[in-house]
């Protein structure tokens, strides 16, 4: 959110602000998991990490944020800003977008899908780790590249994040199922963000 306030610091600012965040957690936490087995017997477990006809709920709440996600993007006013945005700030800027608020909006509404996506993950492991979540960020920047949005921004769908997260998800399952060490996986994320930035540069002009 700072970064959203100059533009060329974005990246710098938001890294900044992970790191002072994760390191203040750190400390209040003195390094220590919370447990919280008794999660368990209370209805909100149910509802969010239960099952419904044998599938998981969060099977249902991924859908319905999706979909959600999706309606924001390509039918609200709200995605065609951040398309505009992301495609020429400066163009935006003189049609009368608020191009910062715009920003800001949505890393918000980013930082809404990882504290989501942090709930389900302590309750399923009935556990909060301070250092929960570690490696995600590679993971995340994978999914978006393989799903066809580039560095450049103005380009990009929620059905192709979608299946970006399916390809890294069934690569990390792959490389355990093939007998290989676990250390690998950040070797083949790594490989696949690579590959797709330099297929995003290769083809981008015509993608533009």
């Amino acid at each position: 959110m700072l970064g959203c306030l100059w533009t060329p610091f974005i990246l710098v600012a938001s890294l900044g602000a992970l790191f002072f965040i994760r390191g203040f957690l750190f400390v209040a936490s003195d390094s220590k998991s919370i447990s919280f087995m008794e999660i368990s017997d209370h209805w909100i477990y149910d509802v969010l990490v239960g099952k419904l006809f044998g599938v998981p709920m969060q099977v249902y709440w991924a859908a319905l944020f999706t979909i959600f996600s999706y309606y924001l993007y390509r039918k609200h006013v709200f995605g065609i800003h951040i398309h505009h945005v992301g495609d020429n700030p400066d163009s935006a800027a003189q049609m009368g977008i608020n191009v910062n608020w715009v920003r800001i909006s949505a890393f918000m509404y980013v930082g809404l899908g990882a504290a989501l996506a942090g709930i389900f993950s302590c309750l399923i492991n009935f556990t909060w780790w301070p250092t929960q979540g570690f490696g995600y960020l590679l993971l995340a920047l994978a999914a978006v590249f393989i799903g066809g949005t580039p560095t450049w921004g103005g380009v990009g769908t929620i059905v192709g994040a979608v299946f970006g997260v399916g390809v890294i998800a069934y690569m990390e399952v792959g490389v355990v199922a093939m007998g290989m060490s676990g250390v690998w996986r950040q070797f083949f994320n790594g490989l696949i963000i690579i590959l797709a930035i330099l297929g995003h540069r290769f083809h981008g002009g015509r993608v533009r």
